[in-house]
């Protein structure tokens, strides 16, 4: 298991799950497999961690930003709306008995307004013995696979990931629970504040899964502009049939944090430098959205003459860069058109 952790974890802790000690209340430890169908850091990430803070601030296991308050599951959420489209299988985590099935609930799409916040959405809940319980949410309407009293396996599809319930991106909640406690899978402990000892990890070996606390969820150019909803909706891309229009240069990120600094760069064929901007981060957000738009007249350009042009991004922590990408697309060569004539259209 490659599993990683950016934080120090240190005193006190509500429910310990030693693999090589006696657990209190004689609860027997769990190993879980990953809960959803897809790769860590390339097609899926974690969001929000469960809230280990009890009081009214919210801090992930590494007292880091990535949860709200009273959060008790672990959002492992796609790219965007658009990879939907699959779609993303939801997986038994231990083998079980399935105790609790909703399916019909409908897909609302995302639209805001259509769904209350602490609503599951459909659902399956599976009692792994021994006090445990896994609860999974958020699934597509008629999309689940099994029903009440059938036993499952390690890694067994249960339905596909949706947009029902309480959601505004797309995701997976995740909770697992020991005789109705809430426990943080990456530390085996319930929540009781960010500086807990840990208890391990309660992923299997196998399970290639870490924390992160930040990622790039999308890159690219694009003519239209590029706005939050454009991005999570993923559809944005460069159309190169606008002569005279400009083209964005963007990036959506999650978990920003105040010092943090951006930069792009835009350049024009033969490596001519077009644009190149810094952004600083002034408070930490878990999602986040920049961009840059670049004119002709930035190069001394009538129209974008024909070739390959390019957009880069880089994201810096501490003055170390932890993240890049870079994007070409090509622009055809097109008549000069008089001004007069272009403000006419």
């Amino acid at each position: 298991m490659t599993y990683s952790k950016l934080a120090v974890i240190a005193v006190g802790a509500v429910l310990f799950l030693p693999a090589a000690s006696p657990t209190p209340s004689g609860i027997t430890p769990i190993k879980l497999g990953l809960p959803i169908d897809c790769t860590l850091g390339k097609d899926c990430f974690v969001q929000n961690y469960v809230d280990m803070d009890p009081g009214e601030d919210a801090k992930d296991f590494t007292c880091g930003p990535l949860a709200y308050n009273n959060h008790q599951g672990t959002d492992f959420r796609l790219l965007n709306r658009a990879a939907l489209k699959r779609p993303y299988s939801a997986l038994a985590t231990a083998p079980g008995k399935v105790v609790q099935v909703i399916n019909n609930r409908p897909d609302h799409g995302f639209e805001e307004g259509a769904y209350n916040a602490l609503d599951c959405g459909n659902a399956v809940m599976i009692d792994h013995g021994g006090g445990w319980l896994s609860q999974y949410c958020h699934l597509a309407e008629g999309s689940v696979r099994v029903q009440n009293g059938d036993h499952v396996k390690t890694g067994q599809p249960i339905g596909f990931i949706g947009s029902s319930g309480g959601t505004s991106f797309p995701h997976l909640h995740y909770a697992i629970r020991a005789f109705n406690a809430t426990i943080d899978p990456f530390i085996g402990v319930s929540p009781t504040g960010c500086d807990a000892e840990e208890a391990g990890a309660l992923w299997d070996e196998s399970v290639d899964i870490f924390y992160a606390e930040s990622a790039v969820l999308g890159f690219g150019a694009t003519r239209n502009f590029p706005n939050l909803e454009a991005m999570e909706n993923g559809i944005l891309s460069a159309k190169p049939n606008e002569p005279y229009a400009p083209f964005y240069i963007w990036a959506h990120l999650m978990g920003v944090k105040e010092g943090d600094t951006l930069r792009f760069l835009a350049f024009a064929p033969e490596g001519k430098i077009l644009a190149s901007e810094r952004f600083e981060i002034t408070e930490d957000k878990t999602i986040f959205s920049a961009n840059i738009g670049v004119e002709p007249s930035d190069g001394g350009f009538e129209s974008w003459p024909a070739g390959t042009y390019e957009g880069r991004f880089a994201f810096y922590r501490g003055g170390q860069e932890i993240g890049k990408r870079s994007t070409t697309f090509t622009l055809p060569a097109t008549p000069i058109q008089p001004a007069s004539e272009r403000l006419a259209d």
